[in-house]
């Protein structure tokens, strides 16, 4: 690629880390590892500590939807530590954040989940991006106490990006479960609601 030729360790690190993004909604999560790796490489070798984090974070999202939840951890604490180093990391460092809690929700421990993402949803709400509020509602949802809290938290995600997140098997997982809990006109009315308050759903407690 040209910015290979170039010798722009940087920019080729984001543009693996994207491609690695890509293959790993693709379902390709070997090829998708290989190139996380390769991107968290060239950003040390450019000094880029954020494009570090990112990278370790993508390791962490392959290895906790692999199961290795282990792993998981590991990636995500080290992708914090590296994005402690950098000012403008607030979106990187919440997007850390959900991988921890969703992490501690695949392993069944819901207390230290709903933690790890208060504090995700706290840098959420220090931001302007959409984007990551929305990635929070989805996460949050998947911990939620109560389904119809669930519906309204997945109708603010939709809200927020303007339509349903979709080929995320994490949310089409807890989309199914809300469903089957509710029936539709309780799901659609809490959907609904979610929808239109979008990042006001997602601050209550």
């Amino acid at each position: 690629m040209h910015v290979r030729e170039l010798d722009a360790p940087e920019e080729t690190a984001d543009l693996l880390r994207t491609r690695a993004v890509v293959l790993l909604a693709q379902g390709a999560p070997e090829e998708a590892v290989a190139h996380f790796t390769r991107s968290g490489d060239l950003a040390r070798t450019a000094g880029a500590s954020d494009k570090v984090a990112g990278a370790l974070r993508g390791l962490g999202d392959a290895a906790r939807r692999g199961g290795d939840t282990a792993r998981a951890r590991v990636h995500y604490e080290n992708a914090l530590e590296a994005c402690a180093a950098t000012w403008f990391s607030v979106g990187e460092t919440a997007r850390i954040l959900i991988g921890l809690g969703r992490t501690a929700a695949a392993e069944g421990n819901t207390e230290s989940a709903r933690d790890w993402l208060a504090q995700a949803r706290a840098q959420a709400l220090e931001s302007s991006d959409r984007l990551l509020m929305a990635d929070v509602a989805d996460a949050l949802a998947a911990v939620a106490p109560r389904p119809e809290r669930t519906a309204e938290l997945l109708g603010a995600a939709a809200g927020l990006r303007g339509a349903p997140l979709p080929g995320d098997p994490e949310v089409a997982r807890t989309t199914e479960h809300t469903r089957a809990c509710l029936s539709p006109e309780v799901y659609a009315r809490a959907y609904e609601r979610g929808r239109h308050l979008r990042s006001a759903a997602v601050s209550e407690q």
